[in-house]
Formats: C-alpha cells, sequence, structure tokens
C-alpha cells in the first residue's frame, strides 16, 4: 500500500508530539513493506528531502495568513500545489493529522475528490475549540461541543469582555454570520466558529476513518455528532519499553521532574512559583526542556531560576533515549500544564517506569490519572493547590509507592500502529 502522512511541518525542523506520533507510524509501516513518505508545508522555500530515510515532500504556502483564510471563508492558500503533490505522488491513501492554518478539511475534501482513502488524527484541542484550550470561559473544562454563539462568547471573554457582555455579543454575532444581506461585509474574525463547525462536518462527510486518541476527544467528536471517530489509546515510542533497572526509591530525598518544552502554556510558572512556596523541599526538581518559539523571555527567565536554585537539575534537547534513561531515576513527574494537551506522551512514557504524576485538572489530565489513586490532580493554574499536592507527597513520601502499584501498563506505538493498519485494511 502507498501511504502519504500529511501535516504542517516535521523532523528535524520541528519536533513535537505530532511529529513523533507520525514518525513511529512511518517506521512501523515501513518495517512492514508500506511504500511510506510524509507531506508537509513551508513559506520559505523548502524543498524535498529524506528523513531517517523515509521521503518528505514539500508544497508551499504563503508566509503570511490572511483573514479570509483562517476563518474559512476561503480555501487555504497552497491547495493548488497539494493537489498538484497529490496527482504526482498517488498514494492509494492518505493520512491527516491535526489540521491549522495551512491544512485543513479543505484539503480532506479534494484528496477525497481524487479518489484517495481519507483517515485523520487530531492531536490539538483546536478541532473544536476556537482558542484552543479547551477552556469554557477561562474557568472549567468545555466538552467540545461547538455551539457557535457559546464559542464566540467564550473567545470574547478571553479578550477582556465580560462574561455577561460576551455571551450577548455572541448571540448577536452568530445570527449576523447567517444574515445574508450582511454576512460578507463582517469582519472575517466573526466567522470563526462558523469555520469550525464547518471543519467538523467537512470532516465527518470526507473523512472514511477519523481516530480519536483520548476519551475525550471521542466524547468530542460524538457531543458534534461525528458517529464515525474511533477511539484508539494513545501509544508511545517502542524506545521506553526496552530493558531498564529503575533506581531504588529514596524517600529522604525525593525527585522530582517536569518534561515539556518551557512554553507558558506548560504551566512552568505555577511549577515555579509552587516550588518556591515549599516550606520543607527535602526534594529535588529536575528539568528536561526545549526552548519554544516565540517565548523567548519565559524561556530565559525560567532557566535564570533553575540555575539559582540548588536542589533544580536543568536539562535541555535530550534525545528519546536519554529521557528514558532519565525516568529511571525520578520518582514523581509534575505537568502543570494549563491548555493544549491532548493525551501527554510524558505521562505514558512515565508509566513505563510506574511513575506517578502531580497534574493540573485540565481535560486531557482527566482521562489519565485517578486522584489519589494513581496520581494526584490539582485544580488548573492554582499555585497552592499544586505546592499541597507537592508537599503531600514529600510528608508521605509511601503514597508514592501506593500510586506507582495502581498506574496501569502504557501501550507502545507498534502496538497503536497495528490497530491503525487494522483500520487501513478494511478501506
Amino acid at each position: 500500500m502507498k501511504i502519504l502522512f500529511t501535516l504542517e511541518s516535521f523532523f528535524p525542523t520541528h519536533r513535537a508530539g505530532t511529529e513523533v506520533y507520525v514518525l513511529n507510524l512511518c517506521n512501523y509501516f515501513k518495517a512492514k513493506g508500506h511504500d511510506v513518505s510524509v507531506l508537509i508545508t513551508s513559506s520559505e522555500g523548502l524543498k524535498d528531502y529524506s528523513y531517517e530515510g523515509i521521503p518528505i515532500h514539500v508544497f508551499d504556502i504563503p508566509k503570511h495568513a490572511i483573514a479570509e483564510e483562517l476563518n474559512g471563508l476561503m480555501p487555504p492558500r497552497g491547495i493548488e500545489a497539494f493537489k498538484v503533490k497529490l496527482l504526482e505522488l498517488q498514494p492509494d491513501l492518505i493520512h491527516f493529522h491535526s489540521f491549522g492554518r495551512a491544512i485543513n478539511s479543505y484539503h480532506l475534501k479534494e484528496a477525497k475528490a481524487l479518489g484517495i482513502r481519507t483517515v485523520f488524527t487530531p492531536h490539538l484541542g483546536g478541532t473544536f475549540c476556537i482558542n484552543g484550550d479547551m477552556r469554557l470561559y477561562g474557568r472549567e473544562n468545555c466538552n467540545g461541543e461547538v455551539i457557535e454563539s457559546r464559542c464566540l462568547s467564550c473567545n470574547l471573554t478571553q479578550k477582556g469582555y465580560s462574561v455577561g457582555l460576551s455571551k450577548v455579543l455572541g448571540r448577536v454575532i452568530k445570527e449576523a454570520t447567517h444574515f445574508n444581506p450582511i454576512k460578507n461585509k463582517l469582519p472575517a474574525a466573526f466567522s470563526q466558529a462558523k469555520h469550525r463547525f464547518s471543519e467538523l462536518k467537512r470532516t465527518d462527510k470526507y473523512a472514511d476513518v477519523i481516530f480519536s486518541i483520548a476519551p475525550w476527544i471521542q466524547k468530542a467528536f460524538e457531543a458534534n455528532g461525528i458517529a464515525k471517530a474511533k477511539l484508539i489509546p494513545q501509544g508511545i515510542s517502542p524506545v521506553f519499553f526496552k530493558a531498564f533497572h529503575k533506581t531504588q526509591f529514596d524517600p529522604k530525598l525525593i525527585k522530582f521532574i517536569f518534561i515539556g518544552r518551557t512554553h507558558s502554556s506548560k504551566g512552568l510558572h505555577i511549577l515555579r512559583d509552587a516550588w518556591n512556596a515549599l516550606s520543607n523541599p527535602n526534594a529535588e526538581l529536575h528539568i528536561i526542556t526545549n526552548p519554544s518559539g516565540g517565548e523567548q523571555t519565559y524561556y530565559d527567565d525560567h532557566k535564570q531560576w533553575a540555575q539559582s536554585k540548588t536542589n533544580i537539575i536543568w536539562n535541555e534537547a535530550l534525545k528519546q533515549e536519554e529521557v528514558a534513561s532519565y525516568l529511571n531515576g525520578m520518582d514523581v513527574l509534575i505537568l502543570p500544564s494549563i491548555s493544549n494537551e491532548v493525551a501527554p506522551l510524558v505521562i505514558l512514557e512515565a508509566a513505563t517506569r510506574k511513575i506517578p504524576v502531580i497534574a493540573s485538572d485540565y481535560v486531557a489530565m482527566k482521562d489519565l490519572i485517578q486522584h489519589d489513586i494513581d496520581g494526584l490532580l490539582f485544580k488548573n493554574e492554582d499555585v497552592d493547590d499544586l505546592k499541597n499536592q507537592i508537599q503531600k507527597l514529600i510528608q508521605a513520601p509511601k503514597l508514592i509507592e501506593k500510586y506507582s502499584k495502581a498506574i496501569k501498563r502504557a501501550h507502545s506505538m507498534w502496538e497503536i500502529s497495528e490497530m491503525v493498519q487494522e483500520e487501513y485494511s478494511k478501506l
């Protein structure tokens, strides 16, 4: 089978959870003898190249997006170049991973029109949420149902309007975008919730298979009336399942670890303030991170903070094998993410070492952690609550061993790839 995976960016220029997921799928299907390649976008004139023996094809998009394409009033520019690539590559099946500015359901529709089998796996909350954070009015987790007036209201509160006024304006804007005499004269941004709804409907119509990699994603698809979505587990790289030796737990010096990009959405500032507030830090904090584009000051500030503390160890740019080895000596993972998580790989990677997690009660984490059974949850963005959960384990280290015993086995990406292959074969 000739399989084409498509997403907006790929290794080596961009490396995050989605890229890792696709790379693992590529390696599996390549090992099974399939013809595998990847299609990405570039606004910098990047040419086709190869990564770890995988052909990476590139199509050009304009450097700067315009409001009309961002809000669905027109297909993304570059879609003609996308069609040219599909005609050149002639894949039997194309597997889309997340939709964004450069690749979305318009491309899915075009692939389907060419007779190509189509598959879609979302990796971002933006599939359902115009803010991208799945936080209803910034106060609670959202169920992901796209209700245009509610989405617009929620977006307005993020811009500083009161909830009451936002709800009124949301209803007015929604009606205006559906009123023929004026809808084409309104600011493009008014159509972003309408665009999100249309994206889901096109996805439902033109995707042969939709995969949900977390229960909350499956529930969100169901809330939007999309019945063809199939729930499969999230999977992690086989490297974490290789033979390893876990360091013996020492309750006199508990080793906490944060793994993630140095980006405000990952909540490192919440962890910093909580760590600073600990009354008796009989513990170490280890950080494994990478800088994140657009937040250089945030990165610099937190690196300087970490280096000023004797009980914090800062690590950068570790390879997966190095992360797996590092986890052997850790006791508790701290994941204080505020938003932009789907099914955090790092929780599952820690699970291979039976490492319990302290995480925010964001929707993606609540899928993976049972509070006070196999880990702890704290109220999203609540520094005091996070501090209390850390202190709880420092004062009662036996809880770490209790939670560790309750952690369920994680799935390898090889297992997940077998599930994906089974669905492919049905097409």
